[in-house]
This record gives structure tokens, sequence and C-alpha cells, in this order.
């Protein structure tokens, strides 16, 4: 079988395997070839709910809350707009606000589609957690938390979200509502959520933070949101929009049909491309790629991550230096988790994958740091496909920073933490 993935910007791995040794073989969905009309459809007929154009007249102050990286962000913004300019709301009373982040690439200005008279006009904020007078009391949660969020989104006489459906660590599911909290509440909210992904719950289980969030949205009386799966690169491969609960409903069941892998036993070798998304081709990817990779190779295997990330992408931030300074990678799980730098999740990714499986990392990184963060450096795709060769069994993955795997249980290959 002829095998094609992508990752980085520009990289392109081809390898030939046998269908004996192959688990499993799953490539990113392609973007869909015209956003702007599938965006359009999506508002005139959405789910649930009466066409966008009904639910706001002029005069409205609306809030587009957008979640930080969406693919295609000023697509969406310039489709959205064009239905508010037809009910004749004005630019001035339209606001985009986006959450804040103590970690990751900044944010950017998602008006550049918008009619250039108006570009300066509506106004782009991202939130400021640390500023308590940006923020306003909404509501008391069923667990007596009192919740603070943006003040312009407790206020706004609509509010609609926008954002990417994603696998999460920590809610399982990431999309609608999760763009308001904590991005747009306190600092001490963010830091709060900060936290250790559950390895042995299903994305579809209970999570604390995920319950907290839907109430969050239910208190906020937001219905109406737009929904994107990521496709290849920073494309989006669908595009939903209607009431927020049947929009977040529809979005899970196509990213686990588009990204969820099953295999029913672990592969001795898992290839696993990392491709720059919306969100960069930084130290994130790499982490949640390797979150994926460790849930279908076998212990003591090997992870071969594809990837082009370079000195430019890839500082060491808090976290990535604690797992450097470390011994080993299980050494450098309780400092991690005693400090929790903003970086913890894909510093605390990373330490488990190598304490589970040897990781062999292509790149353009000094071969010098790789190592020091306990990966095999590779200067090649050649050498990738020596590993191949040798590997009895092999999954590939292509954009695997957005794919979850399942290990079915018919499978008799034990699964016992290492951590």
């Amino acid at each position: 079988m002829s095998v094609v993935v992508s990752y980085g910007q520009q990289g392109r791995f081809e390898c030939n395997l046998s269908t004996d040794r192959l688990v499993s073989c799953s490539l990113a969905p392609e973007p869909l070839a015209d956003l702007p009309s599938a965006l359009r459809q999506a508002l005139n007929e959405p789910l649930d709910f009466p066409p966008l154009s009904r639910a706001t007249v002029s005069g409205d102050h609306v809030v587009l809350a957008l979640d930080r990286h969406t693919p295609q962000a000023a697509t969406l913004i310039a489709g959205v707009w064009e239905v508010l300019a037809a009910q004749g709301v004005e630019a001035k009373d339209v606001l985009i606000l986006q959450p804040t982040s103590l970690s990751g690439p900044k944010v950017t200005d998602p008006r550049l589609k918008l009619p250039l008279d108006i570009q300066n006009v509506v106004e782009w904020r991202v939130h400021d957690a640390t500023d308590s007078k940006q923020q306003a009391y909404l509501a008391t949660t069923a667990n007596e938390e009192r919740i603070y969020l943006a003040r312009s989104v407790v206020e706004a006489d609509l509010v609609i979200s926008i954002g990417q459906i994603g696998y999460d660590p920590v809610m399982g599911f990431r999309g609608t509502n999760s763009v308001f909290y904590p991005g747009l509440s306190s600092t001490s909210a963010v830091k709060k959520a900060r936290g250790f992904g559950h390895q042995e719950l299903a994305p579809d289980d209970e999570r604390p933070l995920r319950q907290l969030v839907e109430e969050i949205g239910w208190l906020l009386g937001v219905q109406f949101s737009i929904l994107v799966l990521p496709s290849r690169g920073d494309g989006v491969s669908a595009v939903l929009a209607g009431f927020e609960q049947s929009v977040r409903q529809r979005g899970r069941e196509l990213l686990i049909q588009q990204r969820q892998i099953e295999i029913k036993q672990r592969a001795e070798t898992v290839v696993i491309s990392v491709d720059a998304d919306a969100a960069g081709h930084g130290w994130d990817q790499i982490g949640a790629a390797l979150a994926t990779a460790r849930s279908l190779v076998k212990r003591g295997g090997k992870v071969v991550i594809l990837s082009e990330l370079n000195g430019a992408n890839s500082e060491l931030s808090d976290g990535m230096q604690i797992v450097r300074s470390c011994g080993s990678p299980r050494e450098a799980l309780k400092p991690l988790r005693d400090q929790v730098p903003p970086d913890f999740l894909p510093a605390t990714q990373l330490a488990q994958g190598a304490d589970w499986a040897r990781i062999y990392l292509l790149s353009r990184l000094d071969s010098g740091l790789v190592e020091d963060l306990f990966m095999t450096p590779l200067e090649s795709e050649a050498e990738v496909s020596r590993l191949l060769a040798l590997s009895k069994s092999c999954a590939v993955i292509e954009g695997g920073q957005h794919a979850h795997g399942v290990l079915l249980p018919q499978t008799d290959d034990s699964d016992p933490e290492s951590t």
C-alpha cells in the first residue's frame, strides 16, 4: 500500500507498506473547496434554529466570541458580517472578542477579509484577564461558584460563539461554549482550569471542566454557534451553524468519524505527522500528536514524529525547560505537577510519551536539543523509511495533533499506566 502524508508546511513523506504490517492508516480530511459558500448555506439553514438573519436587528450590540486559532477565522468573520450588515447592524456595534492565553502564539487579526471601509470600525479585542474592570458577574453555578466573564459578553444583545471542534485532554472535547471559560474570565480562572489530561477517560465521559463550561453557556443564554472541523493544514473540512447544543453534538459526531482511530492491537511503530495548523507549528502540536501516538503504540515501541520544527517556532518555555533539566522523562512529571507552568500540557505529554516509548523526531532543530528532551533526532525521511522497514507492525497518522486513538476491547494487549 502506498501512503503519502504531509507534515509541517511543505513536507511530504511517501512510503510503501504491506497491508499485513499496517495496523492503521489515518489521513487528515481534505479542506472544503468553497468555504464561503458552505458558511453561507450553514447560516441560511442552521441546525434547529431560524436563519441567523432573523436573530438580529438594527441597533443590536453583537459580540462574536471567536476562539483562539480557529481555522480560516477571517473568512468566518466576513461571512457572518454579510448577514449582520444585511440586517442593518452597524460596524461600530460589532465586537470580535477572543480569549486570553498565558502561553502559545499570538492570534492574528481576524478582520482582514472584511470590507476595507469597516475593517478598523469593527472592534477586535483579546480579553485581558488581569483587568477586573473588563469583567462582570454572570451568575453562581449549581456548585456555588461565582462566575465572572468579559463585561462586553454579559451585556451584549447577541452573542455568537465561533470556534473549532477538537479533542481536548482536560475537557474531552473543545468547541462552542469553551470559548467563554476560562479564557474570557479571570487570570485565576485560567490558572485553575489548567491541569492534567484524563488518560483513563474517553472524550465523551463526564469531565468537571466541560460540565462547568456548558453550564456557563446556559447561564449566559448563548443559543447560536458556528463550529468548524479542521482539515489538513490550516483548512476547514466542515462548517456547522445553529442551535448551540445541536451544533456541539453534530460537531462531535463528525470529529469522531473523521479523526478517531480505532485499533485492535497496538503497533510496534507509529509514524505520526504534525502539520502547521491554525495554531502554528510548535510544541503544543508536538505534544498533542505524542498523546495520540501513545494511545496506539506498544510500550517500549517507537514513535516517529514528522515535523518541520525549527528554532523560530520551538523556543523552550518553562515546562519544556523543566523536562530538559531532568534526568529522565518520569523524573520531570513531579516538578511539572508542582509548578504547573503555562505550557504544562505539552511538556507533560512529551514526558509521558518519552516514558512510554522511544521517540524519534524529524525536524530542523539542533540534535543536542532534541536529545536533551529524551528524543532521538532524525535528519532525513530516509531514516524514517529505515525504521519502518524494521517494524513488524506500524500505524501511520497524518495531522496527529487533531486525532484520537482508541484501543478496542477485543485486544489482549494490556495498557498499564506508566505514571
